[in-house]
């Protein structure tokens, strides 16, 4: 009967061994993190009356997965899991579904006690977004921080305690002590500048505003324009390179400009007294053309459009026929006039029609004498 028992004892102590190790092994296969790590499967922020958010951190601390998290000092989820993801930091929150949170909302790490867990918390910024957080948004890195711990504030007072940093400040005022001794005048001298310096300065602060508004206008000027920019980049370097290809050319065009202006100089120089004298020939005519230059626009109106003026020439044409009334004067004054005028028989016509006894005053005025024949009045034969 002993034996029987022993023996069973034995047996199930065999299995419980056994049951263990393949627990043992399972967990170590799946990476062990400790029992804090283990997920809690009650709670707020769990189950179906809950959604999850990701939070960016730009460090984790001590959080450890199913930690808190607050919103107001009141417990309204967990902390799911905690990952590296594009070299970041990220946060699973698990929150209840009573939870609206604006979509601009902030995270901080916080400790729950002085030397007890941390937490997360969530608050809404100065300026809420309408948005609401929904289930799988993120929020980002320039959302996120953490509150000091109680390891760094302990630090930083240890470090004021042991003298850091505050001996530094008596090596500070003798220095200060020692560049203003004996120097009283000089910077006396060096604030007045400063002060005249700082006035013109105010004074031309609207010039300095209109120059930064200019230089911010070129600049948008020349951002709108980068790729006409960058295409002259491009291709000013092979313009150059031409043109560099080309310097013989260039320089052998110069040259022969050279030989040219020689040659034009020796030539000119050459020709000099005759162009002088052409010069001073060409000073008459020009003289005697400016003078008569009121009365070349109304030859000019007239020599054009001979024998009427143009003035009259839309009152020569009515309809299909010519409105003109000729009148042909054959008399020997008109024909002395027309025909002989500057020649040596001017004058000769008009003797020979006198000598058979034409009055002079009922013939053609003489244009030998007469200023302005065109004026005279009409003579009817």
């Amino acid at each position: 009967m002993n034996v029987t028992v022993l023996a069973r004892s034995c047996g199930r102590g065999i299995k419980r061994g056994a049951a263990l190790l393949i627990i043992g092994v399972v967990v170590s296969a799946c990476g062990w993190r400790g029992i804090a790590n283990v997920p809690i499967g009650s709670g707020p922020g769990v189950g179906p009356n809950s959604y999850t958010i990701d939070v960016q951190m730009p460090d984790t601390l001590a959080l450890s997965v199913n930690s808190r998290v607050l919103v107001a000092d009141v417990f309204v989820g967990k902390v799911r899991a905690i990952k590296l993801r594009n070299w970041v930091a990220t946060m699973t929150l698990g929150l209840d579904k009573s939870v609206q949170l604006p979509k601009n909302a902030t995270a901080k790490i916080g400790q729950t006690s002085l030397l007890g867990s941390q937490h997360v918390e969530l608050a809404s910024p100065p300026d809420p977004s309408p948005e609401r957080l929904h289930s799988g948004d993120t929020i980002p890195l320039q959302h996120s921080s953490a509150f000091p711990t109680t390891e760094r504030t302990l630090a930083s007072i240890a470090t004021i305690l042991r003298g850091g940093g505050i001996p530094n400040l008596e090596v500070f005022q003798n220095e200060v002590n020692r560049m203003l001794t004996g120097r009283a005048d000089q910077i006396r001298d060096f604030l007045s500048k400063l002060d005249t310096f700082t006035a013109e300065l105010n004074s031309q602060r609207d010039d300095i505003t209109r120059a930064i508004d200019s230089t911010d206008r070129l600049l948008t000027y020349v951002a709108n324009r980068a790729a006409t920019l960058d295409r002259v980049l491009s291709e000013f370097p092979p313009l150059i390179k031409h043109f560099a290809d080309e310097h013989d050319l260039f320089a052998n065009a110069v040259e022969a400009l050279g030989r040219v202006s020689a040659a034009t100089e020796a030539t000119l120089l050459a020709a000099r007294a005759d162009i002088h004298r052409d010069l001073r020939l060409l000073q008459r005519p020009l003289t005697q053309l400016g003078r008569g230059a009121s009365y070349i626009p109304g030859a000019l109106h007239l020599m054009l459009t001979l024998p009427f003026t143009i003035d009259n020439v839309d009152k020569l044409v009515r309809g299909d026929t010519m409105n003109i009334s000729p009148v042909i004067d054959l008399t020997l004054s008109a024909l002395d006039n027309a025909f002989l005028t500057g020649t040596g028989l001017s004058g000769s016509l008009r003797a020979l029609e006198q000598s058979w006894g034409r009055d002079p005053a009922t013939m053609r005025p003489d244009i030998r004498f007469t200023p302005n024949p065109a004026d005279a009045p009409v003579v009817r034969c």
